[in-house]
């Protein structure tokens, strides 16, 4: 059995891994609040050897540990070096997880552990190539060239986020104008949604926010658009020219395969897939949902030993 360990920052995901990499048991524990580096390693830790006691699972039967976490990774000596939403400081992860539990550990980025996962049991399996896009708070990504998840120099390949889309639009998060990310991402949209929705409190999208207490969420714009309000659709429109425009860019530079939608947004499945397939237009890439949702980055992170880092 391996152990999988996602981590974010809400929450951690922590599961058992079976060798056809299904999830055999899993739990969860709050990371949300954590304020230091010690606090939260004792949380992936002592989750770690919950999940295992409660499954009385032996030391000889645990084959490896893998971990998924957000931000600046050295892969190669398994340290979280940074991130934005938790408190990392050069955390080396994988020497805690092989000394707590006499298993060899590895370590990769979270998005790196999505698209590997999809790649090893989800959508993409069987592809050579493949870039995951995941949509959220930012757009990340994880790309697989050759059967080979690409680190490039310093571990910083796959922020196609932060592609330049847009010269003379918004400030992103990283400081550069224009960043992909803050057109098309989740949180792009939804802020552009409540936006909108100030001006129209009457239409339906205006009172679906208003009952939310002035706030939308992934399924606000979708709900709308199914009751036929064209402001919603409108936003929509101009929600996937954008994503297509930053589609292309990944096509054009590394031509996969397959592109993997994930995140929380690709479980609308034809309703996300279909127009933005049809602004993309005619092409030998194909585009899909992953297959695997919230859990493609546990399962990827208990592949990482299938792989050389």
């Amino acid at each position: 059995m391996k152990i999988g360990i996602d981590l974010g920052g809400t929450t951690v995901g922590i599961g058992v891994v079976d060798e056809n990499y299904r999830i055999v048991t899993a739990i969860e524990r709050k990371t949300a609040g954590c304020r230091t580096p010690e606090e939260l390693q004792k949380i992936v830790i002592d989750g770690t050897r919950n999940l295992i006691e409660e499954n009385q699972l032996s030391k000889e039967q645990i084959t490896f540990i893998g971990m998924g976490c957000p931000g600046e990774i050295d892969t190669e000596k398994g340290i979280a070096v940074g991130a934005d939403n938790l408190p990392i400081e050069n955390i080396p992860f994988a020497k805690l997880l092989s000394e707590a539990f006499d298993a060899p550990a590895k370590l990769d980025n979270d998005a790196n552990c999505a698209a590997w996962g999809e790649y090893m049991a989800g959508v993409s399996k069987g592809c050579k190539n493949v870039v995951t896009v995941t949509l959220g708070t930012g757009i990340g990504g994880g790309i697989i060239v050759g059967g080979k998840l690409l680190h490039g120099k310093e571990n910083h390949a796959g922020e196609i986020g932060h592609m330049v889309i847009d010269i003379h639009g918004k400030r992103c998060g990283c400081g550069r104008i224009g960043c992909w990310e803050t057109v098309a991402s989740t949180r792009a949209l939804t802020q552009e949604v409540e936006h909108q929705a100030q001006y129209a409190p009457n239409s339906r999208l205006g009172k679906l926010i208003a009952a939310n207490g002035g706030r939308a969420n992934g399924k606000t714009l979708f709900t709308a658009m199914s009751e036929e309000d064209n402001m919603a659709r409108s936003i929509f429109n101009d929600w996937i020219r954008s994503l297509e425009v930053g589609m292309w860019n990944v096509i054009n530079i590394f031509r996969p395969d397959m592109i993997v939608i994930s995140g929380g947004i690709s479980k609308e499945g034809d309703n996300l897939l279909i127009p933005l397939r049809a602004a993309v237009g005619k092409c030998s890439t194909s585009i899909r949902a992953g297959r695997l949702g919230g859990q493609a980055g546990l399962i990827g992170a208990a592949a990482l030993d299938e792989m050389n880092i």
